[in-house]
C-alpha cells in the first residue's frame, strides 16, 4: 500500500533519484535525498581563465571597496583605482576577452551614444570627453565584466566567492560605523569620517566604502537574493558561513537606513520565495503571501522610521508645501526646466534652478534631465533588453544550479530597476548596477551554451540496442528454452 501511495505523489516530492525495480510482482520505490538533506551542488563546469584575467579581475573587485577620496590627480583629472583599473580592462575585455555578441550590446552602445551627444553639446570638448570618458569607463567595463563572467560558470564563482566575502566583512565595519561613529577607511586610508546628520533607531547611516550610505545598502541588496538561493540550494562555489554572510549582508542594507535600499531586498527575496511557491499547495501560497506582504510593510515602516502610508497620502496632495520631499513633485520641477532640452537635455550644465542634480532622488528623472527623451528610452531599453534576451535561457533552462543564481541576478536586474524610481543611482552602485546587466546577459549566453552542449552530447550518443532474443526473465521462467 504504501508503494502505491507513493506513485501519486509529484515527481518534486520523490527526489531525483526516484527508482523502480521490478522483482516478480513487487515494486520497491526508492528516492533521492530530501529537501532537508539535499547534496551540495556544483555550480558548472570548469572553463578556465588566462592568470592575467584572474589578476585583473581581482583588481579589479578590490577597487570597487576603495572610495573615491582616494585618487591620483593628473591635471584636472582624478584618478581614482577603480578608473585606473576600467582603463586597462576595457580593451582587454572590448576586444581580447572572447566575450560573444549579443544584441542588448547594441542598446548599450546606443545609449552611450545619446550620452556622447549630450555631453559634447553641453560642454567643451575637453571637459565633455573627460565627463564622458569617465561615464563610459564606470559603466561599459562593468557591464564588460558581468558579461565576461555571466558565461563562464567557473570564473562567475570565483570572482563572487571574494566579493560577497568581502562585503560581509565589511558589514561588520559598518555596524560598527553607525553604533560607535567609525570608519574603517578614517584608520586605512585616513579619511576623515563625517557623521550622518540622520539618525535612527539609534543608529546613524553608515557610508561605508561608498559617498552615499543609501548607495551602500543599494549596493548591498543586490547581492542578497544570489546568497539567498545558494544557502537554500547548497550550491558549491560560493565559499563557506553562507547564512552568516546573509546575515552580515542584511545588517549592511539595514545600516542604510532607507527604504531606497530596503525595497529591492523585500522585492528580490519575495521574488526567490514567489519562485519556490509551486512546491507549496495553494492554500499554503497565499497564506504565504498574505503574511508576507503585511509582515514586509511593517518592516519597513519601523525600519526607515517613515510613516510610509502617511507618505503615499502625502503623495496625491500637490498643494502640501513640504509634498516635494516625498517626490512627487520632483516631476514638477524636473519638467519645469526641459522645455527647449527635450530630446537630449542638459548634458553636464546642471540648471541653476535645480541645484545639485543628485538631489533628485529619481534616477529616471535624472536621466531625462541630462539626456533628454533619448537618453531616457535607450536607458529603459538597456535593462528591458536584458531582460528579453534572458528570459528564454534562464527561465526555460534545465533546473540546475546555475540557472537558479541566474534568475536570482535576473530578480536584481528587476528589483534595482524598480528602485530608481525612489534613488538616483551613482557612485558603486551605479557600477554595480551596470555589472548584474552584464551578468544577465553573460549567464543567459553560458545557459544557451550548457544546453547546447547537453543535446549534442545526447545526439552523438549511441542508441543501445535491444537484445533480439528473448529477456533474461523469460529465460529464467519455467518451460523456456535455452538459448
Amino acid at each position: 500500500m504504501k508503494h502505491k501511495l507513493a506513485f501519486l505523489l509529484p515527481h518534486r516530492y520523490l527526489g531525483s533519484d526516484f527508482a523502480m525495480s521490478i522483482q516478480g510482482q513487487t515494486a520497491s520505490v526508492r528516492t533521492g535525498p530530501t529537501a532537508r538533506h539535499r547534496p551540495k551542488r556544483a555550480l558548472g563546469a570548469a572553463r578556465e581563465d588566462s592568470g592575467l584575467m584572474r589578476v585583473l579581475l581581482m583588481i579589479f573587485l578590490i577597487t570597487l571597496f576603495i572610495p573615491k577620496e582616494i585618487a591620483l590627480m593628473i591635471g584636472t583629472v582624478a584618478l581614482t583605482p577603480s578608473l585606473a583599473c576600467s582603463i586597462v580592462l576595457f580593451p582587454i575585455l572590448l576586444f581580447g576577452g572572447k566575450i560573444r555578441f549579443a544584441w542588448p550590446d547594441i542598446v548599450v552602445v546606443l545609449y552611450y551614444l545619446a550620452t556622447l551627444y549630450s555631453t559634447l553639446v553641453s560642454a567643451p570638448f575637453a571637459e565633455a570627453s573627460e565627463f564622458f570618458g569617465r561615464l563610459l569607463l564606470l559603466g561599459a567595463v562593468p557591464y564588460l565584466v558581468g558579461r565576461y563572467l555571466g558565461s563562464r560558470p567557473a570564473s562567475f564563482a570565483r570572482f563572487m566567492r571574494p566579493m560577497i566575502a568581502a562585503m560581509a566583512v565589511f558589514g561588520v565595519f559598518i555596524l560598527i560605523e553607525s553604533l560607535f561613529r567609525f570608519n574603517i577607511h578614517s584608520v586605512i586610508w585616513d579619511v576623515p569620517y563625517t557623521p550622518h546628520k540622520d539618525q535612527r533607531l539609534g543608529l546613524t547611516r553608515a557610508h561605508g566604502w561608498t559617498s552615499h550610505a543609501i548607495m551602500l545598502g543599494v549596493s548591498y541588496a543586490a547581492f542578497v537574493p544570489i546568497v539567498a538561493i545558494t544557502i537554500h540550494e547548497r550550491i558549491q562555489g560560493f565559499g563557506k558561513f553562507r547564512r552568516l554572510k546573509f546575515v552580515l549582508l542584511i545588517a549592511g542594507v539595514f545600516c542604510s537606513l532607507s527604504t531606497g535600499a530596503w525595497l529591492p531586498t523585500v522585492l528580490s527575496l519575495g521574488l526567490v520565495v514567489w519562485d519556490y511557491l509551486p512546491l507549496f499547495k495553494p492554500g499554503t501560497r497565499w497564506l504565504i503571501m498574505s503574511l508576507g506582504t503585511v509582515s514586509s510593510y511593517f518592516v519597513l515602516e519601523a525600519l526607515t522610521g517613515r510613516p510610509i502610508m502617511r507618505i503615499l497620502m502625502l503623495n496625491l496632495h500637490l498643494s502640501d508645501p513640504m509634498a516635494w520631499y516625498y517626490r512627487w513633485r520632483l516631476y514638477e520641477r524636473v519638467y519645469s526646466v526641459m522645455p527647449g532640452y527635450e530630446w537630449f537635455g542638459h548634458g553636464i550644465a546642471t540648471p541653476a534652478t535645480l541645484g545639485w542634480q543628485w538631489s533628485i532622488d529619481n534616477n529616471f528623472l535624472v536621466v531625462l534631465m541630462q539626456y533628454g527623451r533619448v537618453g531616457l528610452t535607450l536607458w529603459i531599453s538597456v535593462a528591458v533588453s536584458v531582460l528579453v534576451f534572458g528570459w528564454k535561457a534562464v527561465w526555460n533552462a534545465p533546473d540546475t544550479p546555475y540557472r537558479r543564481v541566474a534568475r536570482a541576478v535576473m530578480f536584481t536586474v528587476v528589483t534595482v530597476g524598480l528602485t530608481q524610481f525612489s534613488v538616483a543611482l551613482f557612485s558603486t552602485a551605479a557600477m554595480i548596477n551596470w555589472l548584474f546587466l552584464g551578468l544577465g546577459v553573460g549567464l543567459a549566453q553560458g545557459l544557451a551554451t550548457m544546453s547546447d552542449n547537453k543535446s549534442g552530447r545526447a545526439r552523438k550518443r549511441p542508441a543501445k540496442q535491444r537484445p533480439s532474443g528473448p529477456s533474461a526473465q523469460q529465460r529464467s521462467l519455467p518451460g523456456s528454452p535455452n538459448v
